[in-house]
C-alpha cells in the first residue's frame, strides 16, 4: 500500500469511526463505489474494530490484570476455582486445585457460549495448538472439557482447558525490571524465549500476538509462553476456511503487530516473520525500557501509520551506553520488509548469541575497525601485550633501547600464555577423546571394568606436547589419566594418579604453583565424590586450600567457582541429617531446612555466575544446575527442580556424551523427577540409564543397582508413584545406600 492509498484509508476510516455503528458500512460504500480494494480494506478495520469492542483494546501494551468482579464458579469440571488470575473480553482465567495429582493449576474459560461459532472455533484451535507444544518455556496444557455457569441469567455450557499454574509469574519486562537484570541477563532471558518460539514454529505454529503479557516469568526465572488463542498453523489456511478469520481482519496487539499483519491476505499471509518482528520489539522492550512504539495518546489510524511508515530510533538512542552492534541486531528483526529481517528466531537468536560472545554480529556485514574491536573485546590481554610489544618495537631506535628490557619480558609473557592455552586444549582434548573410546568400549563389550586400571596405565595422552620439562609432561600426562578415572568413578585410581601428578610438579625445576592448585582442587573434589568418613575436617581442609589459593592468585576464575561448588555440596549435604540405616528401616528423614534454603541460595548465585563466566553449557555450570535440581527436590518443588535436571541432562549430553557417568545419572533423578510429576517418559528414561549404567558402571554399581529396584518396584506396572522417600533424589538416596567408592 503507497503512502496516497494509506492516507485515504485513514481519512475514511477516521471519518467513518464518527458515524454510529449502524451506518459505518452505507457511508463507506457510498464512498468507494468504483474502489472496492479501498472498501475492503476500511471495511476490514471497522470490523476488526467492533469484533474487539474499541480501537484501544487494540493499543493495549499487554499484560494481565486480576479482576475481583467475575463471579468464581465453585467448580469447573472435576478442578475447584479459587480465584480470577485474569480477565478478558471473551473469557476468563481462574487459578484452580485440582485433586489428584495434587497441584495448582491454570483454567482458561470461554465466556460467551456456544452462540459464536468463530469464538468456540477459536478456542478449540488454542487447545489443538497447545496439545501439539511440549517446551518447558511453553505454558503446558493438561485437560480441557465443558462446564455449566449461568451467564445473565442464562445456563450455558462452557468450554475450558486446564494448564500449568505459573507461580510468582510476572511478565517479562515487569521481571527484568524487578529482578534489575543486566543487559546480557536480559539477552540470555531473551534468548529462552526465541528457543520456545522456534520450537513453535518448527511444530508448523505461528503465535501472532508475542507481548510481554503473553510471555510469564516464573519465580525461577523461566519464561513460559502462553495465550495461543490468536495462534495459526503454518502452511494451512483452515482457520480462513472456517471462518476463524476474515480477510481484512486484524490480529495481534498493535504496538507488537508486524507490517505486513495489518494488511493481511489469503495470497501471502504473515509467516515466522511476523512472529520474529514481535520478538524484536521485546527486545527493543527491554534494552530501551520503554515500547518501541507507544500507544497511548494516539488513534487506531495514527499507531497503525507508525508501523508502516514511522522511523523508529535505535534502543541506544534511549540508552546511550548499549552497543551499536545491539543495535543493528535489534532494528535487523523490526525491518518492515520481512524479506530483510531473520528468518527465522533461531537465527536471532544465534546472532544475539554472537554479540554476547563478542563476535561480528551478521546483522550487517562487519567492518574491519568493528572486527578489531570485537577481537579487542574478547581478547584483553592478549591485545594490550601486542600493543605494548609493537609500540617497543615501532618507534625508533631510541626507544627499542630503552624497551629492550620490557619486550624480552612482554616475549616471555606472551609465550608462557601460549604455551599454557596450548597445554590446557591438549589436557582436556586428551582426557574427552580417551574418555569417549574407554566408555564406548565398556559399552560394546571390548573392555571390563576389571580391566580398566590396565588400560589407563598403558594411555599416552598428551601426544603432541612440546618444549616442557620432562617432569611436568609426567604431571599432565597423569592429571589426564586421574581425570579419565574419575569420570569412570573409579576414585582410589583416581586418587593415586592425582598424587602422582602432584609428586611430579613439585619436583620440576619450576615451580608451576597454579597447576599444583588445580590438580589439590581435582584431588579435594574426587575425594568428595568417592563418600566422606568425617565432613567436618574435609570442610576444614576445603577452607584451608580456599585460604592459601586466594594468597596464590584469587584471579582464577575457574578455580575459585570449583571452589564454591564444594562449598555449596558440603552445605547441602549438611542439610540431610541422615544415614542408610534410616533409609533402610524406612524412617522419615529429618532435614535441616535452614540449612537447606542457604543451599539453595548458594547454587543459585553459583549459577548465575557461572553461567556468565563460563557459559551456560560448561561442564561446570551443568554441574551446578544439577545440584540446584537435587536442592529444589528436597524443598519439595518438584517443577522447578525438574527444570534445572533437564538443564544439566541436556548441557552434559552436549559436552560428556549419552555414555558419561554424569550424563547417566543426571539422567536417572531426571527419570524419577519426572515419574513423581506423572510423566509418561519417565520409564523409557529410567531403563535407559539402568542399562547404559550397567554397561559403563559395572551391574553392581550403586546407582545402577538403585535404578533398577526403582523400576521393579515403582514403574513396573506401568503408572509411575512417588519416589523413594518422598522428594528425595535418586543420586542423594543412591549415595547413602550405596558404597562410598
Amino acid at each position: 500500500m503507497s503512502s496516497e492509498d494509506f492516507s485515504r484509508v485513514r481519512r475514511l476510516f477516521e471519518a467513518a469511526m464518527n458515524l454510529p455503528a449502524s451506518q459505518q458500512e452505507a457511508f463507506v460504500q457510498r464512498f468507494c463505489v468504483d474502489d472496492s480494494d479501498l472498501r475492503d480494506e476500511v471495511l476490514g478495520l471497522l470490523d476488526s474494530d467492533r469484533e474487539m469492542d474499541s480501537a484501544r483494546q487494540l493499543l493495549d501494551e499487554g499484560g494481565l490484570k486480576r479482576s475481583s468482579v467475575v463471579e468464581i464458579p465453585e467448580k469447573i469440571g472435576p478442578y475447584r476455582a479459587v480465584s480470577v488470575i485474569a480477565s478478558g473480553g471473551m473469557g476468563m482465567v481462574y487459578e484452580g486445585l485440582q485433586e489428584s495429582p495434587r497441584r495448582r493449576v491454570a483454567i482458561k474459560t470461554l465466556l460467551i457460549g456456544p452462540k459464536d461459532d468463530r469464538a468456540l472455533a477459536r478456542f478449540q484451535s488454542e487447545i489443538d495448538v497447545l496439545a501439539r507444544l511440549e517446551h518447558p518455556n511453553i505454558a503446558r496444557i493438561y485437560s480441557a472439557g465443558t462446564y455449566e455457569q449461568r451467564l445473565a441469567g442464562e445456563a450455558r455450557e462452557l468450554p475450558y482447558y486446564v494448564m500449568e499454574y505459573i507461580e510468582g509469574a510476572a511478565t517479562l519486562t515487569e521481571y527484568a525490571e524487578r529482578e534489575q537484570l543486566s543487559v546480557r541477563q536480559r539477552i540470555q532471558l531473551f534468548c529462552t524465549v526465541c528457543e520456545a518460539v522456534d520450537f513453535a514454529h518448527k511444530q508448523g505454529v505461528l503465535h501472532r500476538d508475542l507481548k510481554p503479557g503473553n510471555i510469564l516469568v516464573n519465580r525461577e526465572g523461566m519464561p513460559k509462553i502462553i495465550d495461543f488463542g490468536t495462534a495459526r498453523l503454518l502452511g494451512e489456511d483452515s482457520m480462513i476456511e472456517s471462518g476463524m478469520t476474515r480477510s481484512g481482519e486484524i490480529i495481534g496487539t498493535l504496538n507488537y503487530m508486524s507490517p505486513e499483519q495489518l494488511s493481511p491476505s489469503t495470497e501471502n499471509p504473515p509467516d515466522v516473520r511476523a512472529d520474529v518482528y514481535a520478538l524484536g520489539c521485546l527486545l527493543y522492550e527491554l534494552l530501551a525500557g520503554r515500547p518501541a512504539r507507544i500507544a497511548k495518546g494516539r488513534t487506531f489510524a495514527e499507531m497503525v501509520a507508525s508501523v508502516l511508515f514511522g522511523k523508529l530510533e535505535s534502543p541506544s538512542h534511549w540508552v546511550p551506553d548499549l552497543s551499536k552492534a545491539l543495535d543493528l541486531v535489534c532494528m535487523k528483526a523490526l525491518r518492515q520488509k520481512r524479506e530483510d529481517r531473520y528468518t527465522s528466531a533461531a537465527d536471532f537468536s544465534a546472532d544475539l548469541q554472537r554479540f554476547l560472545d563478542a563476535r561480528e554480529v551478521k546483522a550487517v556485514p562487519p567492518s574491519l575497525n568493528v572486527k578489531l574491536r570485537l577481537f579487542m573485546r574478547r581478547q584483553p590481554a592478549i591485545v594490550a601485550a601486542v600493543c605494548v610489544f609493537l609500540l617497543a618495537n615501532g618507534t625508533g631506535v631510541f626507544f627499542m633501547r630503552r624497551a629492550e628490557a620490557t619486550q624480552a619480558y612482554l616475549e616471555m609473557r606472551v609465550e608462557e600464555a601460549v604455551s599454557r592455552l596450548r597445554t590446557d586444549s591438549l589436557r582436556d582434548a586428551g582426557v574427552r577423546d580417551n574418555s569417549s573410546v574407554l566408555l564406548g568400549s565398556l559399552s560394546e563389550g571390548e573392555l571390563h571394568r576389571d580391566n580398566i586400571e590396565t588400560y589407563l596405565v598403558q594411555l599416552n595422552p598428551m601426544a603432541g606436547i612440546q618444549g616442557l620439562d620432562e617432569q611436568v609432561v609426567v604431571a599432565l600426562e597423569s592429571e589426564v589419566v586421574a581425570a579419565i578415572a574419575a569420570d569412570l568413578q573409579s576414585y582410589e585410581l583416581a586418587e593415586s594418579f592425582y598424587r602422582e601428578a602432584q609428586e611430579a610438579l613439585a619436583s620440576a625445576p619450576e615451580k608451576d604453583r597454579l597447576a599444583m592448585k588445580r590438580v589439590g582442587l581435582a584431588q579435594l573434589i574426587v575425594e568428595h565424590a568417592g563418600g566422606l568418613e568425617d565432613r567436618q575436617v574435609f570442610a576444614e581442609r576445603l577452607s584451608v586450600f580456599e585460604r592459601e589459593f586466594k594468597e596464590l592468585d584469587p584471579g582464577c576464575e575457574v578455580i575459585r567457582l570449583r571452589i564454591e561448588h564444594l562449598k555449596t555440596c558440603l552445605l547441602f549435604e549438611g542439610a540431610l541429617l541422615f544415614d542408610s540405616s534410616m533409609l533402610l528401616r524406612g524412617e522419615e528423614l529429618p532435614i535441616d531446612k535452614a540449612k537447606l534454603s542457604l543451599a539453595c541460595d548458594s547454587a543459585r548465585a553459583l549459577y548465575s555466575e557461572q553461567e556468565r563466566v563460563m557459559g551456560e553449557n560448561s561442564v561446570d555450570t551443568c554441574e551446578t544446575a544439577w545440584l540446584l535440581g537435587r536442592v529444589l527436590l528436597w524443598e519439595g518443588r518438584t517443577s522447578a527442580a525438574l527444570t534445572q535436571l533437564e538443564k544439566a541432562h541436556a548441557g552434559f549430553l552436549l559436552r560428556l556424551g549419552p555414555l558419561h557417568p554424569k550424563t547417566l545419572a543426571c539422567q536417572v533423578d531426571n527419570a524419577t523427577t519426572r515419574s513423581e510429576l506423572n510423566m509418561p517418559s519417565a520409564h523409557e528414561m529410567l531403563v535407559e540409564a539402568e542399562a547404559k549404567l550397567s554397561l559403563v558402571l559395572g551391574e553392581e554399581h550403586h546407582l545402577a543397582l538403585f535404578a533398577k529396584s526403582y523400576l521393579e518396584s515403582h514403574l513396573s506396572d506401568g503408572n509411575p508413584s512417588r519416589p523413594l522417600c518422598g522428594e528425595a533424589s535418586a543420586h542423594e538416596i543412591a549415595r547413602s545406600m550405596g558404597a562410598k567408592r
